[in-house]
């Protein structure tokens, strides 16, 4: 987050030029861009300051991250304790179960401070190097909200866990919430009138502070809302913390008397390998195959309006940024921004599935799976073979949706080139599928945060080395360069590099399988 914040103050600098009328038309034409985007990020206001900028690209998109964080930790700290055995390992020492969960609140409060504190030292050391240094009280202000808001998740995901027996139940439910009320502020700054329930976002009432911006400050009513249903959110998860059972929900109903059945199951795909993976995750997949459809829908749908804007500008830097990254057609233009968004979002689907082999690690169900007997072999070798095909599904929905959207708005997109661009996502997807089995088989615990570091590494040094003009070994450390420009070139070689690299994954995570103990 600090490098982040660093490098989109100085990526300002580059970009908007250094005198008022450049910094004018840079605000105008961003603001066309900015308005396509209020799905994602807050309505832009004075995009020819670095406050203004760093407000709406920055801080906007950092929140996010911010919030995912804390939903992952406050399910880790209310359920994923008790799946590894610590939380009755405490306890079992006297200490309290209101001391327990307390603690694990404030440990993780000292920690997104010190995360805060120093991602905002390594923005305004960045503004400051770009020439237009932030005001230290505005910007302490900007961490305040985003802390509050970062705590306030934190304590609805620790509530959610405690309603649930299982740290992925927990994390899907507390995630679908999150982002419905992520999506119902978004809705709301796109001009859908969502009345008044759009105060029960707390990404609305986030926004409502611009401590940062000429005449802004920090929404004191939104900020004081966030800190008190953190509060009160903490104190819930405590009394039901303390009223149930150890391993179970606050909420059971009654036991009932079932009558065992022995019986095959009838699902047909259950019976078959690879397969029987894929299946079991049916609602995963086509939940993501249609997010990432309407994404590419929606991307692909203001290209037109994003070239016309950016490909006619005034600002050199700009232009200039364009052409290094080849942006010079429609054509261009969705090859590589929606290519380049792909291959970040399936890394991210992988590492979701890596996540769950870790899990599956820890929780015992690798256990049941092998006393079946399978052999180890055979797990990996289908749970890698499970996700490239998964990865295939969710790759194919996205790139026809981006197709048709294509082809309905006039861009004219080579089939061949297209089809093949979409193909070559596969082998990244296996690339990171092997490294997080190998890993997986080395350290599950660490496997997540490792592959996690690779992705965002590797998307930042390919968005940023165009526009600083950094060395082309800078930009060949991600994987995603391997990928290349297969709208435009072949790159059989960095595609066998991938291919190579995922069977390098897949030999070292069989041998690690053979070698060390489960849960280990």
């Amino acid at each position: 987050m600090a490098a982040g914040g660093f490098i989109n103050a100085i990526g300002f600098a580059q970009i908007a030029g250094d005198n008022p009328a450049a910094r004018a038309v840079f605000a105008q034409q961003m603001e066309l861009l900015a308005r396509q985007l209020t799905y994602l990020l807050p309505a832009p206001a004075q995009l020819e300051t670095m406050a203004g900028y760093l407000t709406w690209r920055w801080f906007g998109s950092a929140v996010l991250v911010y919030a995912f964080w804390a939903l992952l930790a406050g399910t880790g700290a209310g359920r994923g304790d008790e799946e590894r055995g610590l939380s009755e390992l405490w306890l079992s020492t006297g200490a309290s179960r209101m001391r327990l969960i307390v603690a694990r609140v404030a440990g993780f409060a000292a920690v997104a401070a010190i995360s805060i504190t120093l991602m905002l030292a390594a923005t305004d050391i960045g503004a400051a190097t770009g020439g237009e240094p932030l005001p230290l009280g505005p910007l302490a202000l900007e961490g305040v909200a985003m802390f509050v808001l970062t705590l306030f998740v934190f304590a609805f995901a620790l509530l959610v866990a405690q309603l649930v027996t299982t740290r992925r139940s927990a994390t899907g439910i507390a995630g679908i919430v999150v982002l419905a009320l992520f999506m119902l502020n978004s809705a709301a700054r796109s001009g859908v009138d969502v009345g008044a329930i759009r105060w029960l976002s707390p990404f609305y009432l986030f926004e409502r502070s611009i401590p940062l911006l000429r005449g802004g400050s920090l929404d004191v009513a939104g900020t004081a809302a966030l800190a008190v249903g953190s509060l009160v959110l903490v104190a819930i998860a405590v009394v039901a913390f303390i009223r149930r059972d150890i391993g179970g929900p606050l909420l059971r109903g009654a036991p009932r008397k079932s009558r065992v059945e022995w019986r095959p199951a009838g699902d047909p795909l259950l019976r078959t390998p690879v397969l029987a993976i894929v299946d079991q995750q049916r609602v995963w997949i086509v939940a993501w195959a249609l997010g990432l459809g309407v994404l590419a829908g929606f991307l692909t749908s203001i290209t037109k309006t994003t070239v016309d804007a950016f490909g006619n500008s005034d600002i050199p830097m700009l232009r200039a940024y364009f052409e290094r990254a080849g942006l010079n057609a429609y054509a261009d233009f969705v090859g590589v921004i929606w290519f380049s968004t792909l291959l970040l979002l399936i890394s991210l689907f992988v590492i979701a599935q890596v996540s769950g082999w870790a899990a599956d690690d820890a929780e015992g169900r690798l256990e049941m799976i092998l006393s079946a007997p399978v052999s180890r072999p055979r797990v990996v070798v289908e749970r890698i073979a499970a996700v490239v095909l998964a990865s295939a599904v969710v790759v194919a929905v996205s790139s026809l949706a981006v197709y048709l959207t294509a082809t309905s708005t006039g861009i004219s997109l080579p089939a061949g080139r297209f089809v093949f661009a979409s193909a070559a996502v596969l082998p990244v997807a296996y690339a990171f599928s092997g490294l997080g089995h190998a890993l997986v088989g080395w350290r599950p615990r660490v496997a997540v945060a490792i592959l996690g570091a690779l992705a965002v590494i590797g998307y930042f040094a390919q968005q940023f080395a165009p526009i600083f003009q950094w060395p082309e070994w800078v930009s060949n450390i991600s994987l995603y360069a391997l990928y290349g420009t297969p709208m435009s070139k072949d790159d059989w070689g960095g595609i066998a590099t991938l291919i190579a690299i995922g069977l390098a994954g897949t030999g070292i995570a069989i041998a690690a399988m053979r070698r060390r103990d489960v849960g280990r």
